[in-house]
């Protein structure tokens, strides 16, 4: 007696593509949560995971100039690749 049964059908879910945040993007956001929420630099890091230094690195690129936040926005977000760090901006920043 032979049998038949169907394989149960399995799609080829791939792996969701990794995107890059806009630096610029993502700094604005972290503020806009500090302000609406009354967060410190501290509780911000805590609720996100990351450093205190580390919020403060993506705060500072709010201080570049406004030509070049302009150019870095019209780039969009969620870009594909990496199209800039923002180590190279930081380097931009007036000390």
């Amino acid at each position: 007696m032979e049998l038949e049964f169907e394989l149960p059908s399995c799609s080829l879910i791939s792996k969701p593509l990794k995107t890059y945040r806009n630096p610029i993007i993502y700094a604005q956001e972290l503020a806009e949560e500090m302000r609406r929420e009354g967060l410190t630099q501290a509780e911000l890091a805590r609720k996100h995971g990351i450093s205190r230094t580390r919020v403060n690195q993506w705060l500072s690129l709010l201080k570049l100039t406004n030509k070049e936040t302009r150019r870095i926005l019209a780039m969009g977000d969620h870009w594909e690749r990496r199209l800039l760090t923002e180590r190279a901006f930081r380097e931009q920043l007036p000390r």
